[in-house]
């Protein structure tokens, strides 16, 4: 008999496996990112029941391999499936876009039982109502720093000081901002504003309980949301193929 592994678990993504089976990408609390071919699940729907859709938690068995291979899925069970996010255009794409994230940062059975608990808060957010590029915004920012490529927002990379005036220029490539003292000779294509570089270190420095504090004018949120997508692109050097579908929704989830 195979080993079973049993976990709370969230779909990060699916795919075709020959003519019958699919191959599952989860994200398990005990193990981190996980494998597993669900058989026959292209054949019959009935056999898994909605289980393996994106970002479903479920609880989940898988067994294992004796040696080597892939995992085999032994049974699921839905814990939650976040209707509302499933029935609103704007919520399933940002769904899609973090889970799609955490499949690129994450290795193989690494377990990070903190990127789990951030998951699981930000689809319960989306799914209970919250603003949800301001949600995606608070995601998207401490998923970065949980993979260990967090910025540095409190001292110059040149001077090593705070910054003193409005407006700083944010390095992308190094991970941090040069202050306007030191910025005459500097490319200035990403000149951000003091309040965006504030909202974003609050935000990285604290934790999703910080969500429900925080305020930001319709432009710092814009920067900080540009600058964020650019640190994660860079970083990862690729842009995830999620970010695609946001260009119909630009005047949809801008209001």
């Amino acid at each position: 008999m195979p080993a079973i592994f049993k976990s709370p678990a969230f779909v990060l993504s699916g795919q075709d496996l020959g003519e019958s089976d699919r191959l599952i990408t989860f994200y398990t609390m005990l193990r981190g990112k996980m494998h597993g071919i669900a058989k026959g699940a292209k054949r019959s729907r009935r056999r898994f029941v909605n289980a393996l859709e994106p970002f479903t938690m479920l609880d989940l068995s898988l067994a294992l391999p004796r040696t080597t291979g892939l995992n085999r899925i032994d049974s699921t069970e839905i814990m939650d499936n976040f209707p509302v996010i499933r029935h609103r255009v704007e919520c399933f794409i940002m769904a899609s876009l973090c889970c799609e994230l955490v499949n690129l940062w994450t290795k193989e059975n690494d377990t990070q039982e903190e990127i789990f608990k951030l998951l699981q808060w930000y689809l319960k957010s989306l799914n209970d109502g919250l603003h949800p590029r301001k949600t995606t915004l608070f995601f998207k920012t401490l998923l970065l720093a949980m993979a260990g490529y967090g910025p540095d927002f409190d001292q110059c990379l040149l001077c090593k000081r705070p910054p003193m005036s409005d407006h700083v220029i944010f390095k992308i490539h190094a991970g941090g901002f040069i202050c306007s003292e030191c910025w005459n000779s500097v490319d200035r294509t990403h000149k951000i504003s003091l309040g965006t570089l504030k909202s974003l270190r609050h935000i990285q420095n604290g934790s999703v309980d910080n969500f429900h504090r925080l305020t930001m004018t319709d432009s710092v949120f814009e920067e900080a949301w540009s600058l964020m997508k650019g640190l994660h692109c860079h970083h990862l050097e690729r842009v995830p193929s999620s970010y695609e579908a946001f260009n119909g929704l630009k005047l949809e989830i801008r209001k």
